[in-house]
């Protein structure tokens, strides 16, 4: 199968990086489990302008560069990548490209086919939905841990694994689309991928 994976939250702790960061510049105490949002002005406070400026001076530290991967990533994913075709899609913007790909083929080598930045987040120029880059890639299955990315996914007939490992951001008491499932950790991902290739004929 064709499945998209994500990056931050997914293979990569970037809030926990960013927290990281933002503790030690500002004298600040924020936890992960203070994240109710995504948007982390939400959180943090200021305005949305002020954060991005702390996230351009963030992707030029340490705290960034040394960015820790997520529990049982690397081996669920040298795993996958045995019998599946991998692409990474993030809704990273395009001036951190070599950054990502630094990332990726540091921890992940050779493992993924394609690297996509839909450049939505915080991003300046055209931007691309996650489930336009699915189509094109003819993923099945969509690994995220974004609600917004998830059910834009879901709505297309993608089917979706939301990644919450106790990820405050995408809780909701909503019901959710049947074709979006919620995961909390990678050896779960791995479970349900096998569970999806039998439901659905494929061996």
């Amino acid at each position: 199968m064709n499945i998209g994976v994500d990056i931050d939250e997914v293979l990569a702790e970037l809030t926990e990086a960013f927290l990281e960061y933002h503790n030690h510049t500002y004298g600040t105490s924020f936890k992960k489990k203070d994240m109710f949002s995504y948007a982390y002005h939400e959180v943090i406070g200021g305005t949305e302008e002020e954060t991005k400026k702390k996230l351009m001076t963030f992707f030029d530290t340490d705290f960034f560069r040394n960015i820790k991967t997520v529990h049982g990533a690397k081996e669920a994913i040298a795993l996958l990548a045995q019998k599946h075709k991998l692409s990474v899609i993030t809704a990273r913007p395009h001036f951190i490209r070599q950054q990502t790909e630094h990332l990726i083929e540091s921890h992940f080598p050779k493992y993924f086919s394609t690297i996509t930045l839909t450049n939505q987040w915080h991003g300046v120029g055209a931007k691309r939905s996650k489930s336009e880059v699915c189509k094109e890639r003819k993923v099945s299955i969509m690994i995220d841990d974004s609600l917004y990315h998830a059910k834009d996914c879901a709505a297309q007939g993608i089917h979706v694994l939301l990644m919450d490992i106790n990820y405050p951001w995408n809780h909701t008491s909503e019901k959710l689309p049947e074709n979006i499932k919620r995961v909390q950790s990678w050896k779960e991902i791995i479970t349900e991928i096998n569970n999806y290739e039998k439901s659905n004929g494929r061996k």
